[in-house]
């Protein structure tokens, strides 16, 4: 079974944030002839950026965990209440497979948000992991890091992995989650070399992105994820 590695604190400048602000798309005036032009289109009420404090609440707790799984507490992080500017640096295309095997796999896609929280859970003698984390972005940040994940996830569609002392192929298999969010994709990890395999969910809810990872010995390759990934998303749309 693959070991994962622990996410690596976060860090970033600490800067005030302003909530994002979607402007409604507009037509061309009114009625040909008419003495009255068409009122300007109206602006979209602004979308909260969610603070780390707060997306940590939206995390799954332990009893909405599989018997016998337990907090990984040196894996449970948030940034808080700071917000800070979304950032964007290159990940080079030798590490995005590599990236796709931590916890914190959403860094494949090179945009670093305002706001995170983050967990793990491993299950009873090593034999489980499921890792969640949520961020959030300004602009359209999030639909960019969901773009930056779906291609990702073709990049390594086939790839070798040479850690902990193994070398293994490993096959990803990406696929549409229907009904999940404002969108959603899915990715399964296997290797002949590998015990079971992991199943990798992303979901955007608006500005938002909650990104999992289900990792399991058995022949289901980690299929549960998919189902804990929707009740994350379900409290963020109650949030948002």
């Amino acid at each position: 079974m693959k070991t994962f590695a622990d996410t690596p604190l976060r860090m970033g400048a600490i800067l005030a944030a302003a909530g994002l602000v979607v402007l409604a798309a507009g037509g061309c005036g009114g009625t040909a002839g008419s003495e009255n032009p068409a009122a300007p289109p109206a602006k979209a009420p602004a979308q909260k950026v969610l603070t780390g404090a707060e997306l940590n609440a939206m995390l799954l707790a332990a009893d909405a965990m599989p018997k016998g799984f337990k907090l990984n507490s040196d894996g449970a992080r948030n940034s808080g209440d700071i917000l800070t500017e979304d950032s964007t640096g290159a990940v080079a295309r030798s590490k995005v497979c590599g990236i796709l095997l931590q916890t914190a796999w959403i860094r494949a896609s090179g945009i670093e948000g305002a706001g995170f929280a983050q967990n793990d859970y491993t299950g009873p003698g090593q034999g489980g992991q499921f890792a969640q984390e949520i961020d959030t972005f300004h602009g359209d940040n999030a639909k960019k890091v969901m773009s930056a994940l779906r291609k990702a996830f073709g990049t390594c569609a086939s790839f070798t992995d040479k850690s902990d002392g193994m070398t293994a192929k490993v096959k990803i298999v990406r696929s549409a989650v229907p009904g999940m969010g404002d969108e959603a994709i899915k990715a399964v990890q296997t290797s002949p070399a590998w015990q079971g395999g992991t199943t990798l969910v992303a979901a955007r809810v608006g500005n938002a992105v909650v990104t999992t990872l289900y990792n399991s010995s058995g022949k289901d390759k980690g299929a549960a994820g998919v189902k804990l990934t929707k009740t994350i998303v379900e409290s963020l749309e109650s949030a948002q």
